[in-house]
């Protein structure tokens, strides 16, 4: 009987742990805005779709393995594909968000420091097409700073919010 009891508590504690865990999963609404990209917006994102993303660095180690690599590259492919093959050059938020909330199922299995090198390059697409809210699948902390008028950090090597780093 006491077994039964103590297999009882637990089952309930993780069932509200994950609903714990799911809630503080919740996430930003994502920006209603719609912009165009421009033939200088398409050539970044095409620059930065065939750079060597996971290369090991001062503060990254490079991929955990090759098969990890290979889901990365794939799920970021993936978004810029899918920004790049928006009919009329008009680029929405949601539909955005929604390829990057694709993305983000991809990679989740992934060492933490490879997944945020994903999310990294998710929010620099982002940024490269021009939009100025929240992606809609992150809340950020005090930790990270948000340019004024802006719902997501700048990624990393940005210097301002229209000022990408420089993709080979």
């Amino acid at each position: 009987m006491r077994i039964a009891v103590i297999v009882i508590i637990a089952l309930i504690a993780g069932v509200i742990g994950l609903g714990a865990f799911r809630m503080t999963d919740a996430t930003q609404i994502a920006s209603d805005e719609v912009v165009y990209l421009t033939a200088e917006k398409r050539a970044l994102l095409k620059r930065l779709r065939s750079e060597k993303k996971f290369a090991a660095d001062d503060m990254y180690t490079g991929m955990a393995t090759p098969e990890d690599e290979r889901i990365a590259n794939a799920a970021i492919h993936a978004l810029i594909d899918g920004v790049l093959a928006m009919p009329n050059d008009k680029v929405s938020a949601k539909e955005t968000s929604d390829h990057i909330g694709k993305g983000i199922k991809s990679v989740a299995w992934l060492e933490t420091a490879d997944r945020d090198r994903a999310y990294d390059y998710f929010r620099e697409v982002w940024y490269i097409i021009g939009f100025k809210g929240a992606i809609g699948h992150f809340n950020y902390g005090s930790y990270y700073t948000l340019p004024e008028g802006y719902g997501e950090p700048l990624p990393p090597g940005w210097t301002a919010s229209d000022q990408p780093r420089r993709i080979l």
